[in-house]
């Protein structure tokens, strides 16, 4: 088999091969590679990008940006491959790089090599000019690559503002630094508002929200302060601030959610909202919440991210039979539809994606919630204040002289309000709302537990999903294998009834999921609709496991280990 010719070679492969996006052994290799992607080109409908991405060459991010590189005639780098040159670095200082979005990699004769997000941006090239007195050749990447690749030539991270900058005393040990400090007028509250803390708390929350974690953890204890990022649904631990700033540390994080900053023996909750200009002005809201531990308060920040809340059903995960029942509904006129499951585990998300189905302009939706966790276009949204006496219950009472088509309520949790919800489901509302329960078939009874009639229950009652989220493997760097006969029967699943090809991914770690094996999430779901066998059982009182065993008799139900299986 002959070499292919470089000047035959596809536009996108050659700009991907010479940005370092792919590369080759040898070759051989590349022949190879490039003949058996050209095959199916031209054996199939698929464009060379379809094949690439499908072969797990390259990413669909780095595609985009090697077609970029084609239409601006610019070429394009994988920042991963490059070691700056320290004389490039020299030219602008880690704050100037990072704030421009660009990082210098060279430097020869005058000419400064240098990635950018926008190469075509000329007020950037010339304020770079400016500050670097050198010609500049602009190089295309991408943003988030660009970013890292500061804090990585720079060292430019939370960890180095926080210990670099805000040292404690000379010879002291951290739990006497403190007083120390105190000693010497630095307050908490004046540490807080000292510009390196507030850099390091903003770098914080920028590295959480790069890294997609949905809560940051700030624990004190006796000779430490944890931080952990929940990625995933795993928490992670993070580089450790030193013991003498845990105070200053927390105390701005309540001045920015507005809190008490002097009360520290009770919990406090509060909201963040920031705008990330290093991040695309990336919208999002922390909602905020202090309990004070015996080594001081315990800080958590949970992430909303607002391109978090887009999905629409199908997004979800829903096999396809679940999904076909959850849309039927969805459609109903009236009756409570419930979303059940532990904290975390997407239920707001379900719910929202509900409302964004059902959303028209001949529909008024009305939500009451505790807080208002993202802004629906075209629904009315309200906030619970049950420190003001405006619980669920009493804005469900209210919310029925809006003459409301659907309602969302953001937890049922006591009799007054799953009265009410009902209440609302019969006066002909069709009700969404949550609870906590382990499985779908729980909620009934734990309806019945509130003290709600059985009657009313089978009535009003016309779905439930339980829900959980599981990482999900990363698709850029699974391993397949066959799974043993013993793992298919650990899954209750006969091996002479599988396929023989079926294989199974295996998470290994990569970039892309920095190292960890899994990237993002998928929703595992039950889904019990309200047949007239379950209703009937319903009004009999009889147990959740019946009702479940029930449910898959009859309906096909699968359970939420078998959905995930």
């Amino acid at each position: 088999m002959s070499l292919p010719d470089k000047s035959r070679t596809p536009p996108l492969i050659e700009i991907l091969e010479r940005s370092s996006f792919i590369t080759f052994e040898s070759d051989e290799q590349r022949n190879t590679v490039i003949e058996n992607i050209m095959g199916e080109v031209n054996s199939t409908d698929k464009s060379v990008e379809d094949v690439l991405t499908e072969k797990k060459l390259v990413n669909a991010e780095k595609i985009k940006l090697a077609k970029r590189s084609i239409d601006m005639g610019i070429d394009c780098i994988n920042l991963d491959a490059v070691e700056p040159d320290p004389e490039a670095l020299a030219t602008m200082t880690a704050g100037f790089a990072y704030k421009s979005h660009v990082v210098p990699l060279t430097l020869e004769n005058g000419v400064l090599s240098i990635a950018m997000e926008d190469p075509l941006d000329i007020i950037l090239l010339d304020e770079i000019r400016l500050v670097t007195q050198c010609e500049i050749n602009p190089l295309l990447a991408d943003q988030s690559d660009i970013d890292d690749s500061v804090r990585r030539f720079y060292g430019k991270t939370a960890e180095d503002i926080i210990t670099g900058q805000i040292a404690g005393p000379v010879g002291a040990t951290e739990r006497a630094g403190v007083e120390t400090i105190r000693d010497y007028g630095l307050d908490d509250e004046m540490l807080a508002h000292d510009p390196t803390v507030l850099e390091a708390v903003n770098q914080l929350i920028i590295d959480a929200v790069r890294k997609v974690a949905s809560d940051i953890h700030i624990e004190p204890f006796a000779d430490e302060v944890k931080i952990r990022f929940r990625i995933d649904g795993v928490l992670e631990e993070q580089p450790a601030p030193p013991r003498h700033l845990q105070a200053a540390l927390i105390s701005r994080v309540k001045i920015m959610s507005d809190m008490d900053i002097a009360q520290r023996r009770l919990p406090q909750d509060g909201k963040i909202p920031l705008r990330i200009a290093t991040l695309g002005n990336r919208e999002i809201d922390i909602r905020v919440s202090t309990v004070p531990t015996v080594h001081g308060e315990s800080v958590v920040l949970r992430i909303l991210d607002k391109r978090s809340i887009s999905y629409g059903l199908e997004e979800l995960g829903l096999m396809e039979d679940n999904f076909r029942q959850f849309q039927r509904m969805i459609r109903k006129p009236h009756g409570i539809i419930l979303a059940t499951g532990p904290t975390g585990s997407g239920k707001t998300t379900t719910l929202y994606a509900c409302l964004k189905e059902i959303n028209t302009p001949e529909v008024k939706i009305i939500t009451v919630e505790e807080p208002v966790e993202y802004d629906l276009p075209g629904i009315n949204q309200m906030n619970a204040n049950p420190d003001l006496g405006f619980t669920f219950a009493r804005a469900l009472r209210h919310i029925l002289r809006q003459d409301p088509d659907k309602v969302l309520v953001g937890e049922i949790r006591d009799f007054e309000t799953a009265e009410m919800a009902i209440h609302t489901a019969l006066t002909g509302h069709l009700v969404f709302s949550s609870l906590h329960t382990n499985d779908a078939s729980s909620a009934i009874t734990r309806l019945l537990d509130m003290g709600i009639e059985p009657f009313l229950v089978a009535s009003t009652l016309e779905g439930i999903i339980a829900q959980r989220l599981a990482r999900r493997v990363c698709q850029y760097c699974a391993e397949w294998y066959k799974p043993e006969p013993e793992v298919l029967h650990d899954m209750g699943i006969d091996p002479d009834t599988v396929d023989k090809d079926l294989e199974i991914p295996n998470a290994v770690g990569c970039r892309e999921c920095r190292g960890r094996g899994y990237y993002g999430r998928i929703g595992i779901f039950e889904v019990i609709t309200m047949s007239p066998n379950v209703r009937e059982m319903c009004i009999k009182g009889i147990t959740s496991s019946t009702i479940k065993a029930e449910a898959v008799r009859s309906a096909g139900m699968r359970t939420l280990r078998e959905d995930g299986w």
